[in-house]
């Protein structure tokens, strides 16, 4: 992501959050080494170590009983959480697998932005 999106478009206007779970080993250290990872000032780092994020989106997002890890969330410019954030542009995981598709939403979403 950092190299194929945000390094791609440093000057767009993009907010990315970014939340680490403890899935597959990971600790509350392993957000300062994903600061190295996702160094993008862009980019705003959460650690959960209670996936409280997980669960929510799993279950609000993608009516899952499954935690939701490894996955990417992608809303426009006009996205507003009530309930639950909307509209959805697109969502897939796992991040790195799903990348060509992130990377297309998000330049549909700036071609549209710059179109405006």
């Amino acid at each position: 992501m950092q190299r194929e999106i945000l390094e791609q478009e440093p000057a767009a206007e993009l907010r990315v959050y970014a939340v680490w779970v403890p899935f597959s080993g990971g600790t509350r250290d392993s957000v300062d080494v994903s600061r190295q990872v996702l160094p993008d000032p862009r980019v705003v780092q959460f650690w959960d170590g209670s996936a409280v994020t997980s669960e929510w989106f799993a279950r609000n997002v993608e009516d899952s009983r499954v935690p939701a890890w490894d996955v990417y969330y992608l809303y426009g410019p006009d996205a507003t959480w009530t309930e639950v954030p909307g509209p959805l542009v697109s969502s897939g995981g796992t991040i790195i697998g799903g990348s060509s598709a992130l990377q297309e939403g998000i330049t549909s979403l700036l071609a549209e932005q710059t179109a405006a």
